[in-house]
């Protein structure tokens, strides 16, 4: 977000709630603070300011986070490209979601882990199977044994490796539920791109 912008969603925030006098003052105000941090420093005063909607209440004199009980801003600075993105967390804190991860695990885990472990094990059986199948019918049989077996090696084989991978990916997602749920949901959700 440019300062520009920054200044106009001010200008829109406060539009109607003061007169234009003291608008074009407070406007001007914040962009001389600007200048005198510089173009290089302005991602950092915009950090330091907060969102223009909470510069605007603290400019009216409305009630905000510091004085009055936590609630989820309706958009939240991203440093990492410069805008407001939508916050979609319920800013649950830290122990309810250590609470609900543990009832996960204790009610969810043992079939994430039968899942993982009959995938893996039926893979690396089905791959052992398999290759053993290749290779012992390498020099015992016909042309069309070895044929047959062969086939049936590879394609065992290939089933086997389908099983591993099917396991990973079921670790993979259950990682990547965890950390997209604890970014969207604890303590004010997905602020910052970096952090999550």
């Amino acid at each position: 977000m440019t300062v520009e912008q920054y200044l106009f969603l001010l200008r829109a925030e406060l539009t109607g709630y003061l007169s234009q006098e003291e608008l074009e003052d407070i406007l001007r105000y914040y962009t001389e603070y600007f200048e005198e941090a510089g173009p290089e420093r302005e991602r950092e005063v915009m950090m330091e300011l907060g969102s223009p909607q909470r510069l605007a209440e603290k400019i009216l004199g409305r009630p905000t986070e510091e004085n009055m009980i936590p609630a989820a801003e309706p958009y939240a600075y991203g440093s990492q490209e410069g805008d407001y993105i939508p916050q979609t967390g319920s800013g649950m804190p830290r122990w309810l979601f250590i609470l609900i991860l543990v009832a996960a695990a204790i009610f969810v885990g043992p079939v994430l882990l039968g899942l993982v472990f009959g995938l893996g094990l039926g893979g690396l059986v089905c791959v052992t199977v398999g290759l053993g199948l290749v290779m012992g019918g390498v020099g015992k049989l016909s042309f069309g044994g070895l044929l047959y077996l062969g086939g049936g090696g590879l394609i065992t084989t290939a089933v086997g490796l389908f099983l591993l991978a099917g396991a990973l990916a079921a670790v993979w997602g259950a990682v990547k539920l965890i950390h997209w749920f604890r970014c969207n949901f604890v303590e004010g959700g997905y602020q910052d791109e970096k952090a999550c």
